[in-house]
């Protein structure tokens, strides 16, 4: 790609916290695919229809390898993290075929539908403890970020006496305030734990997801430490500030829309729909995801070249007026709301099935168990992690 000096910078200013970047609306009716630099100085693509993002994440000549040379960014969030090992979302065809059907295997629906009893135990135990304390209460602290950490713990088979402090270093980790050097010991010291546990896994197997990947072949081999705990860190990582987030957004935005409450602890299809649309209202993957061009590749009236960087919108395409209509009018009862939240193609998410569970219980159980449950504040002066690659909420104080 030549470079430009003169290219703007990509929108990334929110005018309100429910909503994204208001310029991308002009972007997908004038110039859907267009060019920016972004403030590291790498020039991209910005992709903004959902049609051309679904287009580009499923097409073989993109690439998720981000190593080869500098991708796009904007240069946000915690400085001096720890590089992780290899894993799922760094890898391309042919090696990351076998090592998604293995991973698949284990997030199938009927596998996270057996979860189903023990998620509600957690949800439950959760909401036990803040009917305890009493109000207000911080919905993320209390709620929200638990229950993804508890589950993964569940889904790993993390022994019960290491369970809290388990917990306790993913806290760390995902905390939008802690310091560095900070993360980077808990990140070290979980990945110490994982391969501790993966050790015993391969002479003592569970019934849990690490025991069946550690014994999972490929090509006749089982996959090294290494691999293994780059797989059980992108798990961890991607599945719990991901899930936290989603859930406490959408306890606000159910408050913020108190009639569709009923409806919605009445009526599971109305749930599921729910979630659909929440998914598709609320994109926490704000900045997009990247790819590497591999081979020239045309796309509506743009050819974009082998070596360009392109980022797909994915909060972009999800309020795409093209595929939804009042795409910013939040609407439980959306008939079939489409959404690319999870990505698409070969790498979408693996564990959509599990974040779908999660945050269906969540939800219609809180607001079960706490029918008059209200925000403490505005909405305008609730503090939003508009700084982080991951968007949510660092705070929701509530009462009931």
């Amino acid at each position: 790609m030549t470079v430009d000096s003169e290219l703007p910078a990509p929108p990334v200013r929110r005018e309100g916290p429910m909503d994204p970047p208001s310029a991308f609306r002009r972007l997908r009716a004038e110039a859907p695919i267009s060019r920016f630099r972004w403030p590291n100085g790498i020039e991209a693509w910005l992709v903004t229809r959902f049609d051309d993002v679904r287009a580009i994440l499923n097409d073989p000549r993109v690439s998720v390898n981000r190593f080869a040379s500098r991708p796009p960014s904007l240069s946000i969030g915690r400085k001096g993290g720890v590089m992780l090992p290899k894993s799922l979302s760094g890898m391309d065809p042919p090696e990351h075929t076998p090592r998604r059907a293995l991973y698949v295997r284990e997030l199938t629906v009927r596998r996270v539908q057996r979860l189903q009893p023990r998620i509600t135990e957690i949800v439950d135990g959760l909401l036990d403890g803040m009917e305890r304390s009493g109000s207000p209460v911080d919905l993320v602290e209390a709620f929200a970020a638990p229950i993804p950490s508890m589950v993964i713990c569940e889904l790993l088979g993390v022994p019960q006496e290491d369970q809290s402090e388990f917990q306790h270093h993913t806290n760390t980790i995902m905390g939008v305030d802690t310091p560095a050097d900070q993360v980077q010991t808990a990140t070290l010291t979980l990945m110490d734990y994982l391969r501790g546990l993966i050790r015993m896994r391969r002479s003592d197997p569970g019934d849990d997801i690490l025991s069946r990947l550690t014994h999972g072949e490929i090509d006749g081999a089982t996959m090294d430490e290494d691999e293994l705990v780059g797989h059980a860190m992108l798990l961890l990582i991607a599945g719990h500030e991901t899930t936290a987030n989603m859930i406490a957004l959408g306890a606000l935005t159910l408050l913020e829309h108190s009639d569709q409450i009923a409806a919605l602890t009445a009526d599971p299809k109305r749930a599921d729909n729910m979630v659909e649309e929440l998914l598709r209202y609320h994109t926490v993957v704000q900045y997009g995801l990247v790819r590497k061009v591999t081979a020239d590749l045309p796309i509506g009236d743009v050819v974009i070249r082998e070596g360009d960087w392109v980022v797909c919108s994915l909060a972009s395409a999800n309020r795409d007026e093209s595929v939804c209509p009042h795409s910013d009018t939040f609407d439980t009862g959306r008939e079939n709301p489409r959404q690319v939240s999870f990505g698409y193609g070969s790498h979408q998410c693996a564990g959509q099935n599990l974040a779908r569970l999660e945050l269906k219980t969540a939800l219609v159980r809180l607001f079960q168990r706490f029918p008059g449950l209200r925000v403490e504040r505005p909405l305008e002066e609730l503090p939003f992690r508009t700084d982080a690659w991951v968007y949510g909420m660092q705070e929701l104080l509530v009462r009931w």
